[in-house]
Order: C-alpha cells, then structure tokens, then sequence
C-alpha cells in the first residue's frame, strides 16, 4: 500500500491500531493474514461490513463512498452530541490515487467507515429468529420507538427508520442512589439517511413511522412462520403497541421541555427518571399550589422560576429525606425513592382527574401503597400513618394532605 494515496481520518486513542490495515484493498478481500476477524452475527446490510480484532479495540468496518463515509462518521458525532444512542465513529479512510479528482469509473477509489464494536448488542435480524416471549419482544419495541421519538424530539429526520438499521444492547446504569440495574436500549446503526433539520415536518415524521411500520411487518417476510413464531394478527399487535410506545415517549419528550421552559429546573437533575406525562403534570401542579402559598403570604405575586426552586428545597427534597429515613422504597419491587415519589404524584394525578378534585397526598400514598406494594396490609399502614406525620412538619398548612 502506498500511504501517499491514504488520507487516514481517525480519532487519535485508535490511530496505531488502524493505520496499517489494507485500506488499498475492498473489505471483502481482506484476508486473516492481514486482519484478525470476529466471528459475529450481523443482520442485514446494503454495504459490505466486517468486524475486526487490533491489539487493543474490536471495531466495525464498513465500506462506502467517500460522501457518505465522511457525512456518516460526522453524524454520528452530532447524534452522540445530541444524547442519542448510536454508534461511537472511530473515523473515516479514504484511498485514492488521485483525491481531488472526479472521476466514476476511478475503481481503485475506497472509502470505509470505521466504528467502535458496540459489546453485548445484537442485530434485529438475529433477535427475531428466536423464539421470544410477548415481554421479550415489547422490550425491543419499546427501546426502538424511544430511539425513533428521540429523534424526532431533536428535529432528526432518519430517512431509513427499520429494525434492520439498529442494534439491541443492554446498558447498566445507575439510580438516584447509585444502584446499578440493567435497561434494554435500541442504537442506530446506520446514519447514511439522517437529517438534522432546523424543525422536522409532520410529513416526515409520518414517513419515518410507515417505514418503521413497514420493517415490523418485513419480519413475517424474512422469515418463516416457524422461524419467528408470528402471525399475521401478532405483527399488528406488535405495530399498535411501538405506535403506543413512540406516542407515550415523544409526549414525555415535550412535556419535559415544557415543564424545564416554565420552571427553570431541569428534569433529570431533580427527578432521575421520569417515564410518563402524568408525573411531570403533577409535579407542575404543586408547583404550581407552592406559588400560590407563597404569593398569599408575601401579598405579591412571585416568580415562578423562584418558586420552583424554593419547592424543590423546601419541600421535595425534604419529603425525598424522609422516603430514605423510612426506607419506604423496601416495600415496593424495583424502585428507589425519587421514582417512587414521581409515581406516587402521577397517581395522585390521575385519581384526582378521574374524581374530579384534588385527593391530596395522604389518600394517593395509601391508594398506590395498596396497588403496588407486595407488604401486608397492616405493616403497610403503620408505615403510611408514620409517613403522614412527618409530612405534616415538611408542607404548609394550607397543601390539601
């Protein structure tokens, strides 16, 4: 290979590792003299793509045209950027004897994109060969339609939105109490067709939908009914329900961006996880009463931005203490007390729709306590009863408890 040709766009930490494979050379000719390969199962791809093994990395090498190895590789920097789940771009390489020159025939022209191997993560194509479980198979589904709603929040056209351009992986993170449990997340695997628009229009986001619609229904199509274990009736189940997802998450999205715009505080910082409009709603709500309490006794109207922080220190850190003094969190499965906190005022949201007044606090803690904790009922309302007493000491007088 002569290096005077090779224009070796690769980020520095990964430079040693890839500067001297056979990038003169079409992927598919790569040779285990020269590269150590993976053996790893992929699915579906218009592109040649190989995985391979250096001395210190594991990468995805995939070979393209020189446009759409460099726009690739920059989007999948700005989707990063953007806290979208996708591949991490090692970088591009061109091979070219004369660069600069347009030329269409020219075939000794090579373009690759290079990505870090994402560990753990599996193709679509390969999930859906299994035998999964109705749970099994919503995961995925709802991983995906988060993915496509993120997109969409951040005015990001795919392009070329399908199960066949992501990859299934599960990620460790941790809670508000540094706990660390797994969640199952879709990545984009593809970035060829992305748009990044000032505003997306309604007529994409459609077309991003029906495209998505359309993989779904590809999966009784790729495969056998025996393979898959799917009808027909089984694929528009699984449709309405991403539809369902997609819809619940980007609601999420704008409900978040609403509330962070009025109130100033920022959602994840204060509440970790939120998963449904009807806790944001909720929390807007008290707010919303604390303004009310503070403008009454000041006599003057208060700033919202103010009060919102003034909520936050006053009263729901406080009320967060004592979930954690209590260990309230011990009496429900798989949670901590901030998301207990947030599901417990999304309850008390919903009820409080659904009667057509407010409930207050201590009537949505015992009705949720009821409904979700596994602990006897006696035990439940001992802790309930102490719960209420010290939230009397935290809240004003005038909060409907």
């Amino acid at each position: 290979m002569d290096k005077k040709y090779l224009v070796l766009n690769i980020e520095p930490e990964y430079r040693s590792d890839l500067e001297n494979l056979p990038w003169d050379t079409p992927l598919i000719e790569w040779n285990e003299k020269q590269v150590k390969f993976l053996e790893i199962r992929k699915g579906i791809s218009k592109h040649t793509v190989r995985f391979i093994k250096t001395k210190d990395f594991a990468f995805a090498v995939k070979q393209t045209n020189p446009i759409s190895a460099y726009f690739e590789s920059e989007t999948f920097t700005k989707l990063l950027q953007k806290g979208i789940h996708t591949l991490i771009p090692a970088g591009y390489v061109f091979y070219k004897k004369n660069l600069f020159e347009i030329n269409a025939e020219d075939k000794e022209s090579l373009a690759f994109i290079v990505t870090i191997l994402e560990a753990k993560s599996i193709p679509h194509s390969i999930l859906f060969k299994w035998d999964f479980s109705e749970t099994s198979r919503k995961s995925i589904y709802k991983a995906a339609a988060e993915l496509l709603a993120n997109l969409h929040f951040n005015n990001i056209f795919w392009g070329d939105a399908s199960l066949s351009n992501i990859l299934i992986k599960f990620i460790k993170a941790k809670d508000d109490r540094g706990k660390t449990h797994t969640e199952l997340k879709a990545f984009l695997s593809d970035s060829e067709t992305i748009q990044i628009l000032k505003k997306i229009s309604e007529e994409l986001i459609k077309k991003d939908l029906k495209e998505f619609y359309d993989s779904i229904k590809l999966i009784g199509d790729e495969y056998s009914q025996k393979e898959t274990s799917k009808s027909i009736s089984v694929l528009e189940i699984d449709k309405k329900y991403f539809e369902q997802e997609y819809n619940t998450h980007y609601t999420l999205l704008v409900k978040s961006a609403e509330f962070e715009n009025v109130t100033g505080l920022e959602v994840q910082k204060h509440f970790f996880k939120i998963t449904d409009q009807y806790s944001i709603d909720s929390i807007l709500k008290q707010i919303e009463e604390h303004k009310w309490y503070l403008s009454e006794r000041s006599s003057s109207e208060i700033d919202i931005t103010f009060v919102a922080n003034d909520w936050i220190e006053k009263i729901y850190k406080p009320i967060i203490n004592e979930f954690n003094k209590l260990k309230i969190f011990d009496y429900f499965p798989n949670t901590n007390s901030v998301k207990l906190y947030t599901d417990i005022m999304a309850h008390k949201y919903y009820l409080s729709i659904e009667k057509g007044e407010d409930i207050g606090i201590y009537s949505a803690i015992r009705s949720y306590s009821e409904k979700h904790s596994d602990k006897e009922e006696s035990t439940l309302s001992k802790l309930i009863d102490k719960l209420l007493k010290r939230l009397t000491k935290i809240v004003p007088p005038n909060y409907n408890l």
